[in-house]
Protein backbone atom coordinates (compact mmCIF):
# COMPACT_ATOMS: atom_id res chain seq x y z
CA UNK A 1 0.00 0.00 0.00
CA UNK A 2 2.72 2.51 -1.07
CA UNK A 3 0.57 4.80 -3.34
CA UNK A 4 -1.19 8.20 -2.58
CA UNK A 5 -3.90 6.97 -0.37
CA UNK A 6 -1.18 5.34 1.69
CA UNK A 7 0.88 8.86 2.20
CA UNK A 8 -2.35 10.47 2.35
CA UNK A 9 -3.35 8.19 5.24
CA UNK A 10 0.30 8.77 7.06
CA UNK A 11 0.06 13.03 6.59
CA UNK A 12 -3.25 12.71 8.03
CA UNK A 13 -1.81 10.29 11.11
CA UNK A 14 1.09 12.80 11.72
CA UNK A 15 -1.53 15.82 11.35
CA UNK A 16 -4.30 14.19 14.14
CA UNK A 17 -4.54 16.62 16.87
CA UNK A 18 -1.99 18.76 15.93
CA UNK A 19 -3.25 22.36 17.12
CA UNK A 20 -3.42 25.21 14.10
CA UNK A 21 -0.63 27.55 13.97
CA UNK A 22 -1.09 30.92 15.62
CA UNK A 23 -0.40 34.48 13.92
CA UNK A 24 1.08 34.15 10.05
CA UNK A 25 3.63 36.71 10.99
CA UNK A 26 5.36 34.43 12.92
CA UNK A 27 5.35 31.67 10.36
CA UNK A 28 8.60 30.97 8.93
CA UNK A 29 8.50 29.65 5.72
CA UNK A 30 11.24 27.52 4.08
CA UNK A 31 11.80 24.81 1.96
CA UNK A 32 13.36 21.50 3.62
CA UNK A 33 13.74 18.08 2.05
CA UNK A 34 12.35 15.33 4.69
CA UNK A 35 12.17 11.32 4.77
CA UNK A 36 9.35 10.32 7.12
CA UNK A 37 8.89 7.46 8.75
CA UNK A 38 5.17 5.59 8.66
CA UNK A 39 5.14 3.06 12.05
CA UNK A 40 6.73 0.15 9.79
CA UNK A 41 9.60 2.18 9.14
CA UNK A 42 9.08 2.57 5.45
CA UNK A 43 10.67 6.34 4.11
CA UNK A 44 8.36 8.32 2.75
CA UNK A 45 9.66 11.79 0.41
CA UNK A 46 8.26 14.56 1.59
CA UNK A 47 9.18 18.65 2.01
CA UNK A 48 8.58 21.04 4.80
CA UNK A 49 7.33 24.17 3.64
CA UNK A 50 7.12 26.27 6.96
CA UNK A 51 7.97 26.37 11.05
CA UNK A 52 6.14 27.74 14.09
CA UNK A 53 6.51 27.04 17.39
CA UNK A 54 3.76 28.21 20.35
CA UNK A 55 4.44 29.97 23.65
CA UNK A 56 5.04 26.63 25.06
CA UNK A 57 7.96 25.53 22.81
CA UNK A 58 6.44 23.03 20.62
CA UNK A 59 7.46 23.16 17.07
CA UNK A 60 4.66 22.73 14.01
CA UNK A 61 5.80 21.84 10.44
CA UNK A 62 3.59 22.03 7.72
CA UNK A 63 4.22 18.90 6.00
CA UNK A 64 3.98 17.59 2.49
CA UNK A 65 4.40 14.30 1.41
CA UNK A 66 4.95 13.27 -2.04
CA UNK A 67 2.23 12.42 -4.01
CA UNK A 68 -0.34 13.88 -1.31
CA UNK A 69 -1.75 17.63 -3.11
CA UNK A 70 -2.12 19.58 -0.17
CA UNK A 71 0.63 19.98 2.96
CA UNK A 72 -0.81 19.60 7.02
CA UNK A 73 0.49 21.05 9.92
CA UNK A 74 1.97 18.68 11.91
CA UNK A 75 4.05 18.32 15.35
CA UNK A 76 7.19 18.31 14.08
CA UNK A 77 8.74 14.36 15.94
CA UNK A 78 12.27 14.36 14.81
CA UNK A 79 12.36 10.48 15.37
CA UNK A 80 9.47 10.50 12.23
CA UNK A 81 10.68 13.29 10.39
CA UNK A 82 14.49 13.04 9.44
CA UNK A 83 15.41 16.57 7.87
CA UNK A 84 17.71 15.73 4.89
CA UNK A 85 21.12 17.42 4.26
CA UNK A 86 20.88 20.11 1.49
CA UNK A 87 23.94 21.99 0.58
CA UNK A 88 26.08 20.93 3.68
CA UNK A 89 23.34 22.52 6.01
Amino acid sequence: MRGESAAKHLLEELATGCPLPGPDDLIRHTYRPVTVSDPAGWPWPGTITAWWTDPRGTTLCRLRLSGVPAPRWAVYDPDRIALLVQDGI
